[in-house]
């Protein structure tokens, strides 16, 4: 068991060893986007717990921070230490490609809806399209001044890369036919990505855009962009974009 769960939880684990749910949460754990990322393990772990044990109403994220991130209770402040939402953001991501990728084809899966802190079993979903086109992520760029929001910046790369590989992963082993290049500015409640699309064979942009998003910089900011930036490009790739920018 990972050593960031407490006692406690170490205790609700063993009760819960012949728990068919606590075998998916098992499952999950040993799979290849848990297996060597052991933060996200230690936070699926503290959350499922905590679920399983019928102590739903304990998990919010102060707890989160001090029993899983270990900070100190004693001024563990969640409105200026993002960590908590910070990883949230990637643990949702990381569930949704275990969820698209590695699971079986029946039962439950565990899910983590935005602007909420307590898992779901949901009934599988069994269907995932393969699409025909292949896009590749370039590391994101961060413009503006030194010192900015660096946590907002990761979050939307963690999230973008997952809707990408959800709607634009291609056959398994082919190369991209392109490579998505995004550039961020966030300003106080602003995120703009500048977006452009290049040909990865002929190294040649084919399309450049910009998507802007407004509001709180959290994760649902972060997924709004992302799912912006997506929806914009398949507008391109379908021939139905528009030339003007998509209003927030």
């Amino acid at each position: 068991m990972n050593d960031r769960i407490s006692n406690a939880s170490k205790i609700a684990a063993t009760s819960l060893e012949g728990d068919v749910r606590w075998h998916l949460v098992q499952q999950v754990l040993r799979s290849p986007p848990f297996a060597k990322a052991p933060r996200m393990c230690g936070l699926l772990s503290f959350l499922m717990l905590r679920k399983l044990s019928g102590m739903e109403e304990s998990i919010n994220e102060h707890a989160i921070g001090i029993e899983v991130f270990r900070r100190d209770a004693r001024d563990f402040d969640t409105t200026t230490d993002p960590i908590v939402r910070v990883q949230m953001g990637r643990l949702r991501g990381r569930l949704a490609l275990y969820n698209a990728t590695c699971a079986a084809s029946a039962g439950q899966q565990i899910e983590i809806p935005a602007g909420s802190y307590v898992p779901l079993l949901n009934p599988r979903q069994c269907v995932r399209t393969v699409p025909h086109v292949a896009v590749q992520l370039a590391p994101l760029r961060r413009l503006g001044a030194p010192g900015g929001p660096e946590y907002f910046i990761e979050g939307l790369e963690e999230e973008l890369a997952l809707r990408l590989f959800q709607q634009f992963a291609g056959e398994p082993g082919a190369s991209p036919h392109y490579r998505l290049e995004v550039s961020v500015r966030v300003e106080q409640r602003l995120a703009r990505a500048s977006i452009r699309l290049v040909d990865a064979p002929a190294a040649r942009t084919v399309w450049m855009y910009q998507c802007d998003r407004q509001g709180e910089l959290a994760i649902a900011l972060q997924e709004a962009l992302a799912r912006g930036i997506c929806d914009d490009l398949q507008g391109y790739l379908d021939g139905s974009s528009r030339s003007d920018p998509r209003p927030a």
